[in-house]
C-alpha cells in the first residue's frame, strides 16, 4: 500500500472502494472485508475510526461522511457515501 496514493485511471467508485478498503483494512489489520462487515462488530473502535477517518480525508481530498460510520458502519456503506463525496467534489457522477 503506498501512502496518500489515489489509484489513477479508475472512476470514481473504483478510487473510493480502492482507498476506503485499504484503510479499513489497515485499521482493522484484516485482509479481505466483505461489503456487509460492519466497523465496529469487526472490532473497531472510535479512535481506529477517528484514524482511518483521517487517512480517507487525505488520501481522497473529501470530508469524509461522518455520520455514516456511526449510523451505517458497513463498508459498502462508507464506500459508497464516499465516492458520492468524491464525485460531488470532481463535478461527475458516482
Amino acid at each position: 500500500m503506498q501512502e496518500n496514493h489515489i489509484p489513477v485511471g479508475r472512476n470514481v467508485v473504483d478510487r473510493a472502494t480502492a482507498v476506503v478498503t485499504e484503510e479499513w483494512c489497515r485499521a482493522l489489520d484484516t485482509t479481505d472485508p466483505s461489503p456487509a462487515d460492519d466497523f465496529f462488530m469487526a472490532g473497531g473502535n472510535s479512535l481506529l475510526i477517528a484514524t482511518m477517518i483521517d487517512r480517507v480525508e487525505q488520501r481522497l481530498g473529501i470530508l469524509f461522511p461522518v455520520e455514516v460510520a456511526f449510523i451505517d458502519g458497513t463498508l459498502g456503506a462508507l464506500v459508497d457515501a464516499c465516492a458520492e463525496r468524491l464525485a460531488t467534489a470532481e463535478g461527475t457522477t458516482a
